[in-house]
């Protein structure tokens, strides 16, 4: 190996490193916002006696809250 190859492979290990870091970052993220926006639904909008369960589809981002297996409520959430 001649003397600028160690360079070329720690380049390629820093830049490695960064977009593992920035994909954990980006997941970390997007995993707390769903949290966040499930959470919201369950406590916020589906909350009251008069519905049985609920279900938040985070494709579309909308909160559907069922009574007796009926879609009852639907709210978009931001």
């Amino acid at each position: 190996m001649n003397k600028t190859g160690w360079k070329v492979t720690a380049i390629i290990f820093i830049i490695l490193f960064t977009l593992g870091t920035l994909f954990i970052i980006w997941a970390w993220d997007y995993g707390t916002d769903l949290i966040e926006k499930e959470n919201e639904c369950v406590y916020n909008i589906c909350d009251s006696e008069e519905y049985d369960a609920y279900i938040f589809d985070d494709i579309e981002s909308i909160c559907y809250c069922y009574k007796n297996n009926e879609i009852v409520y639907q709210e978009y959430i931001r």
